[in-house]
């Protein structure tokens, strides 16, 4: 399960590179051709044609940006999951108009590698989850760091879902809800999913703080 998880998250980052910064630098290529051209038939045209050049190039930055932050989140390393989170979730809001409230109870701290990552993942595939096949407009993501133990909840209000066929079913979703249970419980901790139809989903998810 793990290794087709794993397959599947190497052909959405393939699709995700191919359908954004590779159609990007093939039209940087095509519009520097046209710039090309110009000087010798239209120059006056050309410092306007440069602009949308610009233009063109900084989209695909931001885009290759994203694919990077997806693939591992520099902010993570460096600041730790709680302020990872905050920018994560406040950028998912703006571009999804998304309603998410965010809330963190304890002290920041810093834990192993392996432990940041998995909550951030859960979050991300959570909240990815909930925007594509939930429907829903409010999510809340609670996130506790307790004496031995971090506490993490995500919950929607969306249309909810049969969680044994979803499970049963080989697609995006069933492999994001694999891959999150997994994750989780190789840290040796638990991760439970609740959902009922038109009633919304909740992950919660227990993990030990092992230093």
């Amino acid at each position: 399960k793990i290794i087709k998880a794993q397959e599947e998250e190497r052909r959405r980052v393939a699709r995700e590179i191919h359908d954004g910064p590779a159609q990007a630098m093939a039209n940087i290529v095509m519009r520097a051709e046209v710039c090309e051209r110009m000087l010798q038939i239209k120059p006056e045209k050309v410092a306007e044609e440069l602009q949308e050049l610009k233009k063109l190039i900084r989209e695909s930055l931001q885009d290759l940006r994203k694919v990077i932050f997806d693939l591992r989140p520099m902010a993570l390393d460096d600041l730790g999951v709680v302020p990872t989170l905050r920018r994560y979730i406040t950028d998912f809001k703006e571009k999804s108009k998304l309603d998410i409230e965010f809330f963190f109870r304890g002290q920041e701290q810093r834990f192993a590698s392996s432990l940041e990552v998995a909550i951030f993942r859960t979050v991300q595939e959570a909240i990815t989850n909930i925007k594509k096949h939930a429907q829903a407009c409010k999510v809340t993501v609670k996130l506790e760091f307790a004496v031995n133990k971090v506490y993490l909840l995500i919950k929607d209000n969306g249309r909810g879902f049969n969680l044994d066929k979803v499970m049963r079913d080989v697609n995006r979703e069933s492999y994001g809800l694999v891959s999150m249970k997994e994750r989780i419980e190789l840290l040796e901790g638990q991760l439970s999913i609740s959902s009922s139809l038109e009633q919304g989903t909740e992950i919660r998810a227990i993990i030990p703080i092992n230093e």
